[in-house]
C-alpha cells in the first residue's frame, strides 16, 4: 500500500484573514505590512490581485499585521485537520502535511478527504 499524504496550504494566509475580517478589502490589491520599527519585513503577504501587478501596484491597500488573528486561524485550522488524521506535520502557520493513509487507501479517497478539508476551511474559517 502506498502512503497518502496531503499538503495543506492556506491561500494568501495573512491577506485572506484580513479580507475575511474586513470584506470591504475584497477586490482590492492588498498587502499585509510588517512592522518597520521592529524590522519584521515590509510586505508579509499579498493577495492575488496585488501579485498580478508585479513590483508596481497602483492603488495598493496596506494593512498592518494582526498576529493574534492569524494565530487563532492557525489553531482553528489545526483543529479541522485533527478531524482527518492524528498524523500532522505543521509547517509555519498556514501549512501542514497530513498522513491520511489509514483513512484513504486510494488516491481517489485522498482527493475526497482533500475536498472535505477545503469545504471545512471555506465554511468554518472563511479561507481557501
Amino acid at each position: 500500500m502506498c502512503a497518502t499524504i496531503l499538503h495543506v496550504d492556506i491561500n494568501n494566509f495573512y491577506a485572506g484573514v484580513e479580507i475575511r475580517d474586513c470584506p470591504s478589502l475584497a477586490g482590492l490589491p492588498l498587502v499585509v505590512g510588517g512592522d518597520i520599527e521592529a524590522r519584521h519585513g515590509i510586505v508579509l503577504a499579498k493577495n492575488n490581485i496585488a501579485k498580478s501587478f508585479g513590483r508596481k501596484c497602483p492603488n495598493l491597500s496596506i494593512v498592518p499585521a494582526h498576529f493574534e488573528k492569524y494565530e487563532q486561524a492557525m489553531r482553528q485550522s489545526r483543529e479541522i485537520l485533527m478531524r482527518f488524521s492524528d498524523k500532522i506535520e505543521p509547517f509555519g502557520m498556514d501549512e501542514a502535511w497530513l498522513d491520511v493513509t489509514t483513512y484513504a487507501p486510494t488516491v481517489e479517497d485522498g482527493r475526497e478527504i482533500a475536498d472535505r478539508i477545503r469545504k471545512c476551511y471555506r465554511r468554518e474559517l472563511g479561507l481557501t
